[in-house]
């Protein structure tokens, strides 16, 4: 009996210690600190952006995790970049063990789910890499991209991206990416030729970065109203909106275009010489921000 009263004891004693141990770490947890942190780490890999939480706290299990993380463009007014509702970054252990430095991560944005990984893999720690997975991510929600966008899109994306870069030689990143757009919508601010908007239904693409261009190896539209086909390559500049493209394609108007826009088909009708095999081709130049649009 005498026994049985010990063990309950200690068992209280634990217990006490264990949930004042928790308190503490909650009430106490440096979250300025860590959110400083992961700051200097983006910041590592491109000094434009910037990082900040609006809450930050200990993550089950254990790791971190934020609320409202959002990344941002710091010379331009704090433009939002990617913004997540939450986000879960948590050590792999058994990397650790091995000196490596490398974290999972997770979160909601923008209406969908993104998971992946990131690890340090240099000598010292200072070469970043990653792989990140989009699932069903609401593109109408992310204001990037509707701030260097003249038109504005709709649609779900999802996919995989993979990064890599040396923090001392930041032209010599690299990454591929391969996305899906599904349920796709582009309305144009100014209807063209009487077209208010174009269905996509769905976008694949396949990407590659080198040396501070992204190159479009393929990018294949498949809608109701037309088919189109895209290549080409992207020149970066620090701001986004000023990025060089230096894009050509094929544009496939199907019988459903024609249907819901007669006058398009007559004026398509006296441009039949620039048809090939059902196709026109043609080039976008310009940059992200203004883009020009020619037929061939």
């Amino acid at each position: 009996m005498a026994s049985g009263t010990k063990n309950r004891k200690w068992l209280g004693y634990t217990l006490y210690v264990v949930v004042v141990a928790l308190a503490l770490l909650y009430y106490l947890f440096p979250a300025e600190a860590v959110e400083k942190a992961f700051d200097r780490g983006i910041k590592r890999v491109s000094p434009a952006l910037g990082f900040k939480a609006g809450k930050t706290g200990l993550g089950v299990p254990a790791g971190i995790r934020m609320d409202n993380a959002l990344l941002y463009l710091e010379k331009k007014g704090g433009i939002p970049v990617f913004e997540a509702a939450s986000l879960y970054v948590g050590p792999r252990l058994l990397e650790a063990v091995r000196g490596r430095y490398s974290f999972d991560l997770a979160g909601k944005a923008y209406g969908g789910d993104i998971t992946g990984s990131f690890d340090r893999t240099g000598a010292d720690g200072t070469e970043p890499g990653g792989e990140l997975s989009l699932r069903d991510l609401d593109i109408a929600g992310y204001a990037f991209l509707a701030e260097i966008m003249q038109h504005r899109l709709t649609g779900r994306l999802s996919g995989n991206i993979a990064y890599n870069t040396d923090a001392n030689r930041r032209k010599s990143s690299s990454g591929k990416a391969s996305l899906r757009l599904t349920g796709g919508l582009l309305q144009f601010q100014n209807p063209v030729f009487d077209i208010a908007s174009i269905d996509l239904q769905a976008i694949n693409m396949e990407l590659e970065l080198r040396k501070g261009e992204i190159t479009v190896i393929r990018a294949e539209l498949a809608g109701p109203e037309v088919k189109a086909s895209l290549n080409g390559s992207i020149q970066l500049h620090q701001d986004v909106a000023f990025s060089q493209l230096n894009l050509k394609g094929t544009l496939e108007p199907l019988a459903e275009f024609y249907k819901n826009y007669p006058a398009i088909r007559e004026l398509l009708q006296t441009m039949k010489k620039r048809m090939k095999r059902g196709q026109y081709f043609f080039t976008i130049t310009g940059t992200l921000g203004e883009p020009r649009f020619r037929l061939l």
